[in-house]
């Protein structure tokens, strides 16, 4: 078995600082989520409804705010199962098999996840 290599190195400590990088975004931008959402309701007596959620969705920043925050969680998830991985797996080809699979599956999701962002409609309905 080939040994791996240690330290800084290896890149898992820049995957460990993006980490906690990726997940601080996480959290602000969940926060700021919350927060708009509802604290600032916009429809009548401050209900969620969808035509409020398509009112909201049809501007463009709102659609960018979605879209990175689909991009940022899935790096996170990837970056912490990734990390896993390479934890737990000691064999090589066990290894980069998985983490080929987890890469077309985020790929996958990156995929499904744009094309629902972009297909909404552009004006409220």
């Amino acid at each position: 078995m080939i040994e791996r290599e240690h330290g800084i190195r290896s890149g898992g400590a820049f995957a460990w600082f993006m980490q906690r990088i990726s997940g601080a975004v996480l959290l602000l931008v969940l926060i700021l989520h919350f927060w708009i959402l509802h604290f600032f309701p916009s429809g009548a007596h401050g209900e969620i409804t969808y035509k409020v959620v398509m009112e909201r969705l049809s501007h463009p920043v709102w659609r960018t705010v979605d879209l990175l925050f689909l991009m940022v969680g899935l790096y996170h998830g990837m970056n912490g199962v990734i990390l896993i991985v390479h934890d737990y797996i000691r064999h090589s080809q066990w290894r980069i098999l998985i983490i080929g699979v987890l890469w077309i599956a985020a790929l996958f999701f990156l995929i499904i996840g744009s094309l629902t962002i972009f297909s909404l409609p552009g004006r409220a309905v």
